[in-house]
């Protein structure tokens, strides 16, 4: 009788694990569920309504009405030589984990993902519109075109930096004399003295907050 149950109890065990396999499984990948969510999403790409100009970025970075996240997604080697002054680096594959925090931003909630130039950053944005979508968008350029604007050509060895954004290739353009993260002049730079740009501005809150 004892045989009996235990053959049962296993038996239950094989059937739950194999329906949790299947269910696993059975999901559609992530290249299938973009699939599915393209036509919603990858208009905003297309038409660039998500991918911001440095100045908005900086803007943003000074303004405390806005909690904003900023993701970069960039290798350590990459990050370790610069990186924007409170980004974290979370690489895409790592972005699942962060999920359940995403989806629970507050309506002034703004998330800028960073890379090299636009191609990992892009695929990130699409994963995060997979995942929570977030009121998110894509740094324009990515560093690359962020340091032509507001890096310190001292601090870069010569013959590297202030490159055009075209090829992108995904590499870190620039090359610096000490890997400085985000101790970088250009890691924050000072709105009052940077380089004044004209751009038109992308970021829409869910909820503004006033000051």
């Amino acid at each position: 009788m004892k045989s009996i149950f235990n053959l049962r109890l296993l038996g239950s065990f094989i059937l739950l694990a194999a329906s949790a396999a299947l269910a696993f499984y059975g999901q559609p990948d992530l290249e299938e569920k973009w699939r599915y969510m393209a036509p919603e999403f990858e208009p905003r790409l297309l038409s660039r309504q998500v991918q911001i100009d440095p100045a908005e970025l900086l803007y943003l970075m000074n303004e405390d009405y806005v909690a904003l996240i900023i993701l970069d997604v960039r290798s350590e080697a990459d990050w370790n030589q610069f990186h924007l002054m409170d980004s974290e680096r979370v690489p895409v594959d790592s972005l699942y984990s962060h999920r359940d925090r995403l989806r629970e931003l507050p309506g002034n909630a703004v998330v800028v993902v960073v890379s090299n130039d636009e191609i990992l950053a892009t695929e990130a944005w699409k994963r995060l519109m997979i995942l929570a979508k977030p009121n998110a968008y894509i740094l324009e350029g990515g560093l690359n075109h962020w340091l032509n604007i507001y890096g310190v050509p001292e601090e870069e060895v010569a013959g590297h930096g202030m490159t055009s954004l075209d090829p992108a290739d995904g590499q870190l353009r620039h090359r610096f004399k000490l890997a400085l993260g985000s101790r970088h002049a250009a890691a924050r730079p000072d709105e009052q003295h940077a380089p004044k740009r004209e751009y038109k501005p992308k970021v829409k809150l869910i909820k503004k907050i006033e000051k």
